[in-house]
This record gives structure tokens, C-alpha cells and sequence, in this order.
């Protein structure tokens, strides 16, 4: 029997490989790896553009704290007008797309959390190669 991937598949596979995605992949992650690849100030160069989306008039988000971890990843407290559910994850997107560089990974980790690792590659831009780790940390509004 064939584990269905979403409520009305029937075919249990899929058409392809991911290989076509696999270096620029690849390539994220050897920035990822990288000694000082991650930039500070993540409130000085972040920030300001968050603080911007969530007071859109039409924003569901309301930003209630931030700050850096030790490793580098910047967490960023939020409540959702309608709390953690299935429209968070496109409104989650849309934010995170705000501070948005040429390199952008999101992932949902939970209902609650979402993880993002955007930045510059090598030959990306005008700019050094830089990037931002951001963990969004969905709460109850």
C-alpha cells in the first residue's frame, strides 16, 4: 500500500528527482558552512525592515521581541492576528521575504516555528558574501 503525500493523491510518487536544485543547494550550504558568514547586527540591517511589514495596516503580525543566540541565529517573537495555523505559513513567507536576499531557505519546523537562512553567494551581487540565520517564534496573540 502506497503512503499518500497529500489527502487526494493516488499516485504515492512523484515525476523527478530534486537533482535539478541539488548544487545551487549545495552551494547554500557551503556558504552556510563558512567561518563569519553570518553577519552581525541582525537588529541594525533586519530590523528596520520587519519592524516596517508588521506595521502595514493590512499586517497580521505584531512583532513582541527579538535577539541574537550564540550560534548566530537571530529569534524573532511574534503574534499572528489569528495565532499559529494554516495561514501563518503563507504569511510567514511573505515577512520573511522582507529581509529576503538572492539565497532563501524556509522551513516550518513547527506550527509555531519557522527557520530561514537567506544571504549573498559568492557572485550574487556587488556584495561580499553575507547572510542571516532568523528563526520566527510564532506565540498566542
Amino acid at each position: 500500500m502506497t503512503t499518500r503525500r497529500w489527502d487526494t493523491d493516488d499516485r504515492g510518487s512523484g515525476i523527478a528527482s530534486g537533482e535539478a536544485m541539488v548544487l545551487p543547494v549545495l552551494n547554500l550550504l557551503a556558504h552556510l558552512e563558512r567561518e563569519g558568514w553570518v553577519t552581525e547586527q541582525p537588529e541594525a540591517h533586519l530590523l528596520p525592515h520587519l519592524r516596517e511589514a508588521c506595521s502595514a495596516e493590512s499586517s497580521p503580525w505584531r512583532l513582541l521581541d527579538e535577539g541574537l543566540t550564540e550560534d548566530g541565529v537571530w529569534e524573532v517573537e511574534l503574534a499572528h492576528v489569528d495565532g499559529p495555523g494554516p495561514q501563518t505559513y503563507r504569511d510567514a513567507i511573505a515577512l520573511l521575504s522582507s529581509v529576503a536576499e538572492a539565497a532563501f531557505f524556509v522551513r516550518q519546523v513547527d506550527e509555531h516555528t519557522y527557520e530561514c537562512a537567506t544571504g549573498q553567494l559568492e557572485g550574487d551581487g556587488r556584495y561580499a558574501p553575507h547572510g542571516h540565520l532568523i528563526r520566527l517564534n510564532i506565540r498566542d496573540h
